[in-house]
Parts: structure tokens; C-alpha cells; sequence
């Protein structure tokens, strides 16, 4: 009687490590399905953060004609905070020697910031430029920079 038991507790030991191998098993891909849903949720985030605070940045048709074309752009702050350096990827199908005014209006269409950014292209070259806008200029969304 004692050796049967003894057999039922160790089968009885032996099935509570399983359920507990088991649920620990659970626990992990729940907790995995649940990071990889928080992450997704981030991202989106992020993404409907940076298309909600996107500046319009356009080039003149004057610029495209002579094969300047406009690639990726972004808004970054100052050592003071203020988000007023636009960071722009020109590409120059042809080579080019100017001195470009670009032009920052916001929503309303008003003027709010101007600046002149000189560059020395090569045919075929591509290069990131900042365009630093005075202080009080602070490129807010939604609105729209004109490069001539």
C-alpha cells in the first residue's frame, strides 16, 4: 500500500511539473505576442507623429528644369530647442553652382522665415544640406517651405 502511495505522489509530483512546464510556456508566448503588439502600436504612433508634423518642402520649376530634384527631408531643433533647421537630400542631375532661397510660410500661407543655403554640386551627385532658419522661425507642422 505504502509503494502505491508512494507511485501516486511522485506521478502526482511529476504532473504538477508538467502543467507548471506548461504554463510558464504560456505565460512566455503571451508575453511575446503582447510585446510584439505593443511595439506595433508604437510604431504606428510614431508614424502618424512624424506624417502629422511633415513640412511641405517643394522645389520651383526653375530648379527642376536645371535638374535639381528634392529627396528625403526632415525638421530638426536648434542648441536652443527651436525647430528651426531643415535638413534637406538634393540630388543635381546636372552640375550646379548657386546660392538657393528658401522660404518657410505657415499654415495660413503667411511668410515666417527665410534662408539661403549655397551649393556646389557635381552632375550626378546627391548630398544632405541644413538649412538653418533664423531663431523666431519655428518650422511648425503643416507647413510649407519653397526652395528657388
Amino acid at each position: 500500500m505504502r509503494a502505491l502511495t508512494g507511485l501516486s505522489l511522485l506521478l502526482l509530483l511529476a504532473a504538477c511539473d508538467h502543467a507548471a512546464e506548461g504554463a510558464k510556456e504560456a505565460l512566455n508566448k503571451g508575453g511575446e505576442l503582447a510585446g510584439k503588439a505593443a511595439g506595433e502600436v508604437l510604431e504606428g504612433v510614431k508614424t502618424g507623429v512624424e506624417e502629422s508634423w511633415s513640412v511641405d518642402v517643394r522645389l520651383s520649376p526653375e530648379l527642376q528644369q536645371r535638374g535639381l530634384g528634392l529627396g528625403k527631408t526632415a525638421v530638426e531643433s536648434d542648441s536652443l530647442g527651436k525647430d528651426n533647421l531643415l535638413v534637406v537630400y538634393l540630388t543635381s542631375a546636372s552640375a550646379m553652382a548657386d546660392t538657393l532661397q528658401i522660404l518657410a510660410f505657415d499654415k495660413d500661407s503667411l511668410e515666417m522665415g527665410r534662408a539661403l543655403l549655397p551649393i556646389n554640386a557635381a552632375a550626378g551627385s546627391g548630398a544632405f544640406h541644413e538649412v538653418h532658419f533664423p531663431a523666431r522661425t519655428d518650422l511648425e507642422r503643416k507647413c510649407t517651405v519653397y526652395i528657388r
